[in-house]
């Protein structure tokens, strides 16, 4: 399978390319983009520079979006109708009318769009994943070492709308949001609580003041307790057994959450049955609550 690649343009986005470079091995095929920043990329890891993104899309079979897809909002929706599946890093400036016209266009086409939503690809997670079904309670938190912006939290709410439904399998009945501004661009925390049809509660913590990267989740069930910290790796289920405790730790693999993802989405892009192929897939409804989310973050520095 032949994937082109958009959205690297220059040499301050190497770190970048190779991260995606080895995702994606003999897979990547090709770069466009019109900056000379981008030659020595091109030239130093043999893949070949387009200048045409139509002669591009000529050649492979999907597209990775790297970065923000609203600058190059018109060659995803080219690469749609050239029959192109897309991979996209981050739709969190894009209007929902935008992505609904993605979504309308890969549905005319016949193709996929996956987003990057790296969380549930973790070793982690793929460890605990035939434990947590039928939880009642999921607690997520993360702490940043550096400020986010809101277009920051947006990418990290929607992974964790995607984590969080995979499990709860519901829709949200109600979205609770609480912030606190910092300044006028920032929160120090941000705390969401979404309440679903089924009963079960997600509580998401963002915490901004903090000198380490921490992410956690707690999977609640009436008589087990599932951990999981993917900084450091771990995971463990506490389970009440004839009143006792039973801990049991899991294995976790050495395999990098962003090459499973691509290996999925691969895959996925070889074996897709078109009659699932949908104009309005469960995916974005929950983009659409994301942002939601986000429209009354911002509401937040603005108060009426």
């Amino acid at each position: 399978m032949k994937i082109g690649l958009i959205g690297i343009n220059t040499l301050q986005q190497e770190e970048h390319f190779k991260i995606i470079h080895q995702a994606l091995g003999k897979n990547l095929h090709g770069i466009f983009s019109h900056s000379e920043e981008a030659i020595p990329i091109s030239t130093n890891y043999n893949i070949k520079l387009y200048k045409s993104s139509n002669e591009l899309f000529e050649k492979v079979d999907a597209v990775y979006f790297a970065n923000s897809v609203k600058p190059n909002f018109d060659f995803a929706i080219n690469a749609l109708k050239k029959a192109c599946h897309l991979f996209i890093e981050n739709i969190s400036m894009l209007s929902i009318e935008e992505v609904k016209q993605l979504y309308k266009v890969a549905f005319e086409a016949r193709t996929k769009i996956q987003l990057k939503l790296t969380k549930s690809f973790t070793p982690e997670y793929s460890e605990v994943r035939n434990f947590i079904s039928d939880s009642k309670l999921i607690e997520i938190s993360n702490s940043f070492s550096k400020l986010l912006r809101l277009d920051d939290y947006f990418s990290e709410i929607l992974n964790n709308l995607f984590f969080a439904n995979q499990n709860i399998q519901s829709s949200i009945k109600k979205i609770s949001p609480l912030a606190l501004p910092l300044d006028n661009s920032h929160f120090s925390l941000v705390q969401i609580r979404l309440d679903y049809d089924n009963g079960a509660v997600v509580n998401m913590k963002f915490n901004n003041i903090s000198k380490e990267d921490e992410s956690t989740v707690t999977f609640h069930k009436k008589d087990e307790i599932i951990y999981i910290d993917f900084i450091k790796h771990y995971a463990i289920k506490h389970k009440i057994a004839e009143g006792q405790v039973v801990r049991q730790e899991f294995f976790i693999t050495n395999e990098t959450a962003f090459n499973t993802e691509m290996v999925n989405f691969i895959k996925s892009c070889k074996d897709i049955e078109m009659h699932n192929v949908s104009e309005h897939p469960a995916e974005l409804k929950i983009i659409q609550s994301t942002q939601e989310i986000k429209d009354r973050l911002i509401q937040m520095f603005h108060p009426i």
